[in-house]
């Protein structure tokens, strides 16, 4: 038997045990539907699985966890789409579809945030209460995997990072069963999901704290390139002292000014103290473009799903300890060879982020840090030049930067893997044979 009927076999065996247990529309099997279901934002993932199971409850997703072990087939798991490197989609498997799971219930400063819910989502059912989440940037990334791998955002000075808010996870394990992992509950699980992600099982359900910062004073200034180095080492200054309720991002994108370097500042503290707060950054150069106001952060985080819309990407990461005059050098000669449609974006984790222990949670980076995104975008066409320019800015900043990485935004067979758990490796490690013994889910890498 060849592999393609062998695979052909499985599938159907799987199909056929999820129909007796789902409606026959939520089990997909037809090849042009299932390469609609499967379309992930990157669009340089190729694979296609065999069958989509579209999951409205916990018990449909026990049913395809149960189908996939049966059938002998690989197993993957699809809600915000956002996973760049193609881990949410297995060639030939099962793909467990979380999209109809995005229910969001808000019950005072927490709320039960459904395994397929958008951070969008979240911040929607928020806002009327005037509470906002630990969240990102873009509003179409999925809540919960952004929260399970870590959790960078604006409001990380006063919040923390998302695993910093995590309350539980509702969990659906690779026997089938159902697991709620909290401090007091299947605690080694709490603990490896908060910056492990989706290694353990299918996240069905998360309770996450909410804060009162609905709204905030945010926006852009940004500098033409030629101010880039002062600006930076203004930054460094200003952040050096600056109140926890003051984030700055930055980075460089093309407008049509022209190549910039942008700040985004966010104001989380007392509104009358905002406009002096804006205007330290303000003072950092000389802006060519400023739109800063008070306004809801879900409006901020919507606004900017259209900057990075589905596409070719190639993405990297590296985080630096802190802003020093050879990584602004790096960073610069990277923004000066940035291919137009590409961007660097850097998150600054302080405040609230940097006070728990390394060893609190899996995600080990507690000290005050950069996160330098690197977005690499291309439109149809070869993608090399651009690709040649996210290694080389990885490679310009490899000499600046902390052993390991974000390993949110890596590949798996990235070797820097090994290395992205630190002090807390082998607990990992124990934990992933403890909970997952067979390797059934792979969602950002770990260590090997």
């Amino acid at each position: 038997m060849t592999r393609a009927s062998q695979t052909g076999m499985e599938a159907g065996i799987a199909a056929a045990l999820l129909q007796e247990q789902l409606p026959s529309e939520l089990v997909v099997t037809e090849p042009p539907a299932v390469g609609a279901l499967s379309r992930l934002w990157n669009t340089q993932v190729k694979g296609r699985p065999a069958v989509v199971a579209r999951c409205r409850t916990t018990a449909d997703v026990q049913a395809a966890v149960n189908a996939a072990r049966s059938a002998h087939l690989p197993l993957s798991v699809l809600a915000g789409g956002h996973d760049w490197a193609g881990s949410a989609i297995r060639d030939g498997g099962l793909l467990v579809d979380l999209r109809s799971m995005r229910q969001v219930a808000v019950d005072g400063a927490e709320a039960r945030v459904a395994g397929g819910a958008t951070v969008s989502d979240v911040l929607d059912a928020a806002r009327p209460h005037g509470q906002a989440a630990a969240v990102g940037t873009v509003g179409s990334v999925g809540f919960a995997a952004l929260t399970l791998g870590g959790g960078y955002g604006t409001l990380i000075g006063v919040i923390g990072l998302g695993i910093d808010n995590l309350l539980s996870a509702e969990v659906v394990l690779a026997d089938g069963r159902v697991a709620t992992a909290d401090p007091e509950q299947d605690p080694d699980l709490f603990w490896a999901l908060r910056g492990g992600g989706g290694n353990f099982g299918i996240v069905t359900q998360i309770r996450t704290r909410l804060h009162p910062y609905a709204m905030v004073t945010s926006g852009m200034i940004a500098f033409a390139l030629d101010q880039a180095r002062p600006v930076l080492q203004g930054w460094r200054d200003l952040t050096a002292s600056a109140d926890d309720a003051l984030d700055v991002m930055f980075g460089a994108m093309s407008t049509p000014a022209g190549r910039v370097l942008f700040t985004a500042p966010t104001w989380a503290g007392e509104p009358g103290e905002a406009a002096a707060q804006i205007t330290r950054v303000r003072m950092l150069g000389e802006p060519v473009l400023e739109d800063v106001g008070q306004r809801a952060l879900a409006d901020t985080v919507h606004a900017l799903d259209s900057t990075f819309p589905r596409g070719n990407y190639r993405l990297g990461a590296r985080i630096l300890p802190g802003l020093t005059d050879g990584a602004i050098d790096a960073f610069l000669r990277s923004a000066e060879a940035m291919p137009g449609t590409c961007a660097l974006n850097v998150h600054h984790a302080h405040g609230a982020a940097t006070q728990a222990l390394a060893s609190e949670a899996a995600y080990p980076y507690r000290d005050e840090h950069l996160v330098v995104e690197i977005i690499g975008r291309w439109a149809d066409g070869d993608g090399a030049a651009v690709s040649a320019w996210v290694q080389d800015t990885e490679r310009h900043l490899d000499a600046h930067a902390l052993p390991g990485g974000w390993a949110n935004l890596m590949a798996h067979g990235d070797p820097r893997a090994q290395d992205a758990y630190g002090i807390n490796t082998s607990r990992l490690l124990t934990t992933k044979l403890h909970y997952d013994p067979d390797g059934v889910f792979s969602a950002i890498p770990i260590p090997e």
